[in-house]
């Protein structure tokens, strides 16, 4: 419900903010802004290595930063890996709980090629981390992700069960093969373009009108829900997978439909990896083969279809339980 004129305005205070949060960080990443990146051990004077783990953590980010996207001409500048390195060391450094982990370059990288300034891409990279930090939390003994990778033996279980038991034989009934796609959203599964096209629809099907309480301020969030009190929510403005999502009367929060995209894949590749995979290494390679082969729009297509079977499962286990 915002204007032209109040976006603007949200947008040149981000802009200032970050110029001062990265300010901020290069007292303590000295690299930060400098145009340059880590990419190799730094040592002293007689050759040995620093041990400082804030230049450790700059030479690994540094080293992930080469990595990402090395295929495409946009990153054969430097400026443009710096950029990349200088927003994850500034999401980094204000994100203590989580930090910079392996994939993260992946999620940023389509925000500094698609957006000129390099403090809007921050702010839509943060945004985005607000919806996925959640797979990246990581304690001794639990990826965050894993939770996402339960889920989905349990849709596969439901919608497939000859494969998620044949998947189980093979010891994959943690569904780890899975960890990729889930973490990094499908970029390395994608073209880069056909990996966006994917992100877009998925977002758009998932749109909820309170989906902006996840993504701004507190106060704000505040002012909204006594603004909502007691109004109905028109369900017209949910968006399909969303709708589908409010037939099941669950106190859970409903699944992302990356889970269902992985299933969609899956269910896709059933009879070959029934047939074919003896062993977690031909699942991994199977699905491997499929990198940069696959079609977006079919895939988001196989989501909802397989999304509506699983709400339907689980409506009419519902009620059984409840008869």
């Amino acid at each position: 419900m915002s204007t032209f004129d109040e976006r603007k305005q949200i947008r040149q205070h981000r802009r200032e903010q970050y110029v001062r949060l990265k300010n901020e960080c290069s007292k303590m990443f000295p690299v930060v802004g400098s145009g340059k990146y880590i990419t190799a051990p730094v040592i002293t004077e007689d050759c040995q290595p620093i041990r400082n783990p804030v230049v450790a953590l700059e030479t690994n980010l540094g080293l992930y930063v080469k990595r990402t996207d090395r295929t495409l001409l946009f990153y054969n500048k430097p400026e443009n890996l710096s950029k990349l390195q200088d927003i994850l060391s500034v999401y980094a450094w204000i994100d203590i709980d989580v930090g910079y982990c392996q994939g993260m370059s992946d999620l940023c990288s389509p925000m500094i090629i698609l957006l000129e300034n390099e403090a809007d891409a921050f702010w839509c990279f943060e945004r985005l981390m607000r919806r996925l930090r959640g797979n990246f939390q990581c304690t001794e003994t639990f990826v965050g992700v894993q939770t996402q990778l339960s889920n989905l033996a349990t849709v596969t279980q439901v919608i497939d069960p000859k494969l998620h038991q044949h998947l189980e034989t093979l010891g994959g009934g943690n569904y780890l093969f899975a960890f990729r796609m889930l973490i990094v959203l499908f970029r390395r599964e994608f073209s880069f373009c056909d990996s966006l096209y994917l992100w877009e629809m998925m977002w758009a099907l998932e749109y909820d009108p309170d989906l902006f309480s996840l993504y701004e301020e507190l106060e704000l969030n505040m002012e909204k829900a006594e603004g909502s009190k007691g109004k109905s929510k028109p369900t017209q403005k949910y968006r399909k997978y969303e709708r589908e999502n409010m037939k099941i009367k669950s106190v859970d929060a409903p699944l992302p439909i990356s889970v269902f995209l992985v299933a969609s894949v899956l269910k896709d590749k059933s009879s070959v990896l029934l047939h074919q995979a003896r062993g977690l290494d031909d699942v991994v390679k199977i699905l491997n083969d499929m990198t940069g082969n696959l079609d977006a729009k079919k895939a988001c297509i196989g989501a909802l279809k397989l999304h509506k079977k699983y709400v339907k499962a689980k409506t009419h286990c519902n009620s059984k339980s409840m008869g």
